[in-house]
């Protein structure tokens, strides 16, 4: 049976070890739980769908970025004294990464919808917040101002996550 006490612990230990490099992955999958848990605990299945579509977008995205850099970090030697050969390679790098980050814009997107949902249903107001701060740190992550918005946004995930209730008042909960 599903409960906002579990979530609350889950997505809250899951939001603060994703902000460091070592434990990201096993945060990723404790926030993935605890939104398994607030979904079903509410009745609300789009929180999830939403919430596994904002996933897989990130990491695609991630991915093709992180791919396209060492794509181009490979073939950056061979290309030293060339410059044409320089400029295609910056040229094919520029519009991986920006269908990267196209993609996890999308991501933001979905992840802003799951989080807006959870705010209304739970009353926490602190996840349409982070939400927010993802959404703009996606928007200005080629500034350094995104990187800054995103940490912010991760700090106000895990204080969502740690301000749940246990209970929902009312028929909603249970």
């Amino acid at each position: 049976m599903a409960s906002l006490k579990t979530a609350r612990t889950w997505g809250g230990i899951g939001a603060i070890m994703s902000m460091f490099y070592f434990t990201y992955f096993l945060g990723f999958i404790l926030k993935l739980f605890a939104v398994r848990e607030i979904a079903e605990y509410i009745g609300n299945r789009k929180i999830m769908s939403d919430y596994l579509w904002a996933a897989m977008l990130n990491i695609t995205g991630n991915l093709i970025m992180v791919g396209s850099f060492y794509s181009a970090w490979d073939r950056i030697g061979e290309a030293i004294g060339r410059p044409e050969e320089i400029a295609s390679i910056i040229h094919s790098l520029n519009w991986w990464f920006f269908i990267g980050a196209f993609l996890i814009l999308i991501g933001t997107w979905f992840l802003k919808s799951s989080y807006d949902a959870i705010a209304v249903q739970t009353g926490v107001r602190t996840f349409s917040t982070a939400a927010l701060m993802y959404l703009l740190g996606a928007v200005f992550m080629f500034f350094f101002i995104g990187y800054f918005l995103i940490l912010v946004g991760a700090v106000l995930e895990a204080m969502a996550f740690f301000g749940l209730p246990e209970e929902l008042p009312g028929p909603t909960g249970g």
